[in-house]
C-alpha cells in the first residue's frame, strides 16, 4: 500500500508541476490573443443576430468602460484584432445596455422591455425577447429578470465551450512540454515503482505542495513550480542528459542507442511508440489542469498521513468466519 501511495504521489507531483507551467503559458497566450474577449463577442453577436446592433451595443459608454486593448509584445498583435473589447459583462449591465441600445436604434424612449416590445419593429431579436417574456408581459421586473437569465444561460454554455477549447490548448502545450522535458509518464511510473529513493525524494517535495485536510490552500505559482522542476526532480527520468539532446534525437531518428549501437528495426518502432505513448499520456494528464492534480496530490498525501481506512464490523466478522472455515478445512496442525 505504501508503495502504491508513493507512486501516486510521485505521478501527481510531476503532473501538477507540468500543469502549472502549461496553465501559465496558456494564460499568457490567451491574453495576447484576446481569446476570452473574442469568445464573448461571438456569443453576443449570435444573441443579437444583427451586426449593426452589436456595434451599437459594444460602442455604448458602459461597455467601452470595461473594454481593453489586447497586450502587445514588441508591437506584435499575436493574431488578435487591435481594438478594445470586454472579456466579461455582468447580466444586469447587459440588460440595461441592451434596453438603451434598442431605444437609440429605434428612436424610442421606453423605460422597460414590455413597453419597448410594443413599439419595436419586427426582428429576430424581438421574437426572442417576446418568447422570453411570454406570460409576464405586465411585470417589467420579471421581464428584466428573464432577459438576464437568458444571458446567464448563454454565458454558461460559452464558458463550457471556452473550457473545452482551453483543455485542447493545454493538451497541445502539455505535449510540447513532454517533448521538451522528455516527460514520459511510463518511465516516471516505472522509476517510482522500482526505486524507494525516488519515491522518498518526490514525497519530500510533495509536502511543499500538500495541504492538510480541513485547511484552505492555494495551488503553487509558476516560479516555484519551475524551480522545483529544475532542482528537485533529479531522481526521476525527466529531461535529457546534459549535452546529449542532439545525440538523443539523432539516435531516435537513425535507430541507434546512446552508445551508437544499431537498434533492430522492430525494436526501433517499439521504442518510438513507447516514447510517443508516454508523451501523449503526459499531454492528456496536463490537459486535466493544475487544480485537478493539486486536489489529487492532497488526497494522496492525506491518505498516506491518515493511513488506510479501518475495516468495518461486517468486514471483521467476514474475516473471522473465513478464518474458522479455513481452520476447519486444514485442521489445527495445518494438515487437511
Amino acid at each position: 500500500m505504501e508503495q502504491i501511495l508513493g507512486v501516486g504521489i510521485g505521478i501527481a507531483t510531476v503532473c501538477l508541476l507540468l500543469s502549472i507551467l502549461a496553465s501559465h503559458v496558456q494564460e499568457v497566450t490567451a491574453a495576447f490573443t484576446s481569446r476570452r474577449a473574442a469568445t464573448l463577442e461571438l456569443a453576443l453577436q449570435k444573441m443579437l443576430e444583427d451586426p449593426a446592433l452589436y456595434t451599437s451595443f459594444a460602442s455604448h459608454p458602459l461597455i467601452q468602460n470595461i473594454s481593453f486593448h489586447p497586450p502587445k509584445f514588441l508591437l506584435l498583435k499575436f493574431f488578435s484584432e487591435n481594438r478594445a473589447r470586454p472579456s466579461y459583462i455582468a447580466s444586469p449591465l447587459f440588460s440595461r445596455v441592451l434596453l438603451a441600445t434598442l431605444n437609440t436604434r429605434n428612436n424610442l424612449a421606453a423605460t422597460d422591455f414590455p413597453s419597448l416590445m410594443g413599439a419595436m419593429p419586427a426582428s429576430p431579436l424581438k421574437q426572442r425577447l417576446q418568447t422570453l417574456m411570454a406570460g409576464i408581459e405586465k411585470n417589467p421586473a420579471a421581464c428584466n429578470a428573464a432577459i438576464e437569465q437568458w444571458y446567464d444561460g448563454t454565458m454558461e454554455r460559452v464558458n463550457g465551450f471556452y473550457k473545452r477549447r482551453t483543455q485542447w490548448v493545454l493538451m497541445l502545450i502539455g505535449l510540447i512540454l513532454a517533448i521538451v522535458c522528455n516527460a514520459n509518464l511510463f518511465n516516471v511510473t516505472s522509476t517510482l515503482w522500482l526505486s524507494t529513493d525516488a519515491r522518498d525524494s518526490v514525497a519530500a517535495l510533495a509536502q511543499i505542495y500538500g495541504c492538510k485536510s480541513g485547511e484552505t490552500c492555494n495551488a503553487p505559482n509558476y516560479e516555484q513550480a519551475r524551480h522545483d522542476m529544475e532542482e528537485k526532480l533529479n531522481p526521476l527520468p525527466l529531461g535529457y542528459k546534459h549535452g546529449s539532446v542532439k545525440q538523443y534525437w539523432s539516435g531516435l531518428l537513425n535507430g541507434t542507442d546512446e552508445t551508437g549501437k544499431r537498434i533492430v528495426y522492430w525494436d526501433q518502432i517499439g521504442s518510438g511508440l513507447y516514447t510517443l505513448g508516454g508523451w501523449l499520456l503526459t499531454a492528456v494528464a496536463v490537459s486535466l489542469g493544475a487544480p485537478f492534480w493539486f486536489d489529487m496530490l492532497n488526497n494522496f498525501i492525506n491518505l498516506r498521513i491518515n493511513g488506510a481506512k479501518p475495516p468495518t464490523g461486517i468486514e471483521l466478522r467476514a474475516a473471522a468466519t473465513q478464518a474458522q472455515v479455513d481452520l476447519h478445512m486444514t485442521g489445527p496442525q495445518g494438515n487437511p
